[in-house]
């Protein structure tokens, strides 16, 4: 398949064309794209981590609407419905501080402040942290995800005891 047609398949749509609402009841959004209406709407990030801004909205069944390149174009009612879906949906504690790492066997314990509260979490050693420029994303061992967006924002302390380990 070429470029011309995967980006094709994909839908790309400017975010100004469509009106998103949030269907608290079921935990989704009602689409309106030019004159086509769709419930059900589920969001999807399919770059997470490197590029979330990227959405494409999928029907019931899991079929691709529309694909949504940049969702800081959306109107104000549109972003906050997304953002409210998506909380759910991607739910990525972002930690400001790290209050102990120990590495034990081929494990690290963590014990953190994240923006939603304290959270401990074991990790599988290195292979669990991934980097994206200073952006560090961390799986722990039950396949939960932590982000610490910007590792030089962090205090002192918490960044040497990383620098220290990664």
């Amino acid at each position: 398949m070429s470029l011309r047609n995967l980006v094709g398949k994909l839908g790309i749509v400017d975010p100004a064309d469509l009106t998103l609402r949030h269907n608290t009841e079921k935990n989704v959004l009602s689409l309106q794209l030019g004159s086509k209406e769709y419930s059900n709407v589920v969001p999807e990030k399919p770059f997470p981590i490197s590029h979330p801004e990227f959405i494409t909205l999928k029907d019931e069944e899991g079929s691709n609407i529309c694909t949504i390149r940049d969702v800081s174009g959306l109107d104000e009612v549109s972003g906050k419905a997304l953002e409210s879906v998506l909380e759910k949906l991607y739910f990525i504690p972002k930690i400001v501080r790290v209050l102990r790492l120990e590495a034990a066997g081929d494990r690290f314990e963590w014990a953190t402040e994240t923006e939603r509260g304290h959270r401990e979490f074991t990790t599988r050693g290195r292979v669990s942290i991934t980097f994206i420029g200073k952006k560090m994303v961390i799986s722990d061992s039950d396949d939960n995800l932590y982000e610490i967006e910007d590792i030089d924002s962090l205090d002192d302390r918490s960044r040497r005891m990383i620098e220290s380990t990664f």
